[in-house]
């Protein structure tokens, strides 16, 4: 009989470390830094909503999933200092996720309206609809409202998330929208904000780098593209694209007008 009990613990044991490692699958995509393994995360997430489709868990998993793979892939859509990112190629890939990313998003803030997870899973995911429309088509179709709004729904949730993610992202909106929505001071005080709240962010100098490089200020710009190359990014959404922010700003280095 012992030697019975002890083959069955051996057969139960490793079969429930195998289910529970597999429940525990679409966690341990969801800090990988390649978009594949963040696309099946999102499947794993979808897959659970077969069982619970009012899960606001899963549908924030999902939506962060395809967030995060849609950032690797198209640099986190960071402005650029002397341009855009929204060509056809990453216009593409924004049209194909960002869709599904914007259904889960909403439903899990629907579900859980104070949540700062569904809140910043909202904004990153409107942010990259907008943008596969075209700035100036979203802002002609009316997107540039709900923009802000989801932006200022997680600032209002928590500034400080993510590194000041919805200070950020207001910024970025001000600063590449054309006239006259678009407001240089008004970038300017959601990147001081950012910055504020998390100074060692690489992504905050990144986008007072570029703020400052559009307005002719090539001084204050080195200064901010050079912390940019120097120092390491946080362990937040921003690592996702921190080689192609310091490749950017070294690109800006060689490239900004010498006064």
């Amino acid at each position: 009989m012992p030697c019975l009990l002890w083959a069955i613990l051996l057969w139960v044991v490793p079969v429930s470390t195998a289910a529970a490692q597999a429940s525990d699958e679409p966690g341990r995509l969801l800090d990988s830094d390649r978009p594949e393994d963040l696309i099946r995360a999102a499947a794993l997430f979808e897959a659970r909503l077969a069982d619970g489709p009012e899960s606001a868990r899963a549908r924030v998993g999902a939506a962060t999933a395809l967030n995060r793979a849609m950032a690797i892939r198209t640099n986190g859509n960071l402005p650029l200092f002397d341009g855009l990112q929204d060509g056809a190629d990453h216009r593409a890939v924004w049209a194909e996720l960002a869709p599904r990313a914007l259904a889960h998003a909403r439903r899990a803030v629907a579900l859980e309206p104070q949540s700062v997870e569904a809140a910043a899973a909202l904004a990153n995911a409107y942010m990259f609809h907008a943008s596969s429309l075209g700035i100036l088509r979203s802002i002609l179709a009316g997107a540039s409202g709900e923009y802000r709004e989801h932006a200022r729904r997680l600032v209002e949730l928590d500034p400080s998330y993510d590194d000041g993610l919805g200070d950020y992202l207001l910024a970025s909106f001000y600063r590449v929208a054309p006239w006259p929505v678009g407001d240089a001071d008004e970038a300017l005080r959601h990147y001081r904000r950012a910055a504020e709240l998390s100074p060692s962010s690489l992504r905050n100098q990144y986008g007072l780098a570029v703020h400052w490089a559009r307005e002719g200020q090539i001084e204050r710009a080195r200064g901010r593209f050079e912390r940019v190359v120097a120092q390491p990014c946080t362990e937040h959404s921003e690592r996702l694209f921190c080689g192609w922010m310091k490749a950017e700003a070294r690109r800006a280095l060689r490239d900004l007008p010498a006064h």
